[in-house]
């Protein structure tokens, strides 16, 4: 959300700038009143600047999201994190254990009770999605249960796109 937010303000500063270079007058015009109206009202001025060094200074200070998370694991005398990359695997491999799943992508949200998993994949032409979607929710969530102690509250499956089997010819 705040990359949205500053690459919107750097798109509009970007226009604001163009225009004043193309000559146009009124962008200029208007960033001379905002100056004045800056110089002639200190104490609005003064909370302003306030208000933005405080925004700023929670930005950087807030934790980053980082693309490495990990995820805990129930365990005794100590404590054990499992990676996302990890789990994206167990995923994959339950996944392609069952005929008829071609490619697999996977999503996390920690939830209160427990890890909720959104699958994306490709099934192969041909295949009964309800049934085979079923069949991978159930062994998704069993595998990442028994593997890493995780709880799966919720698995849901987006099936993206059918793709016909490509089969060799034989002469």
């Amino acid at each position: 959300m705040l990359a949205f937010i500053l690459g919107v303000l750097m798109v509009l500063g970007a226009l604001w700038i163009f225009a004043m270079a193309t000559g146009w007058g009124l962008p200029y015009m208007l960033l001379l009143q905002g100056l004045h109206w800056l110089k002639w009202n200190p104490w609005e001025s003064l909370a302003a600047a306030a208000f933005l060094l405080l925004g700023g200074l929670l930005l950087l200070l807030k934790p980053h999201d980082n693309s490495n998370r990990t995820f805990q694991t129930p365990s005794s005398g100590g404590e054990v994190r499992i990676s996302q990359e990890a789990l994206e695997e167990i995923i994959a491999r339950s996944a392609k254990a069952l005929t008829g799943v071609m490619e697999i992508q996977s999503k996390f949200r920690e939830r209160d009770a427990g890890l909720q998993i959104t699958v994306s994949c490709q099934y192969e032409q041909g295949v009964l999605i309800p049934q085979l979607s079923k069949e991978l929710k159930e062994k998704v969530k069993e595998d990442v249960e028994l593997y890493t102690g995780i709880r799966v509250t919720e698995v849901k499956v987006l099936v993206r796109r059918l793709e016909k089997v490509h089969t060799a010819r034989v002469r």
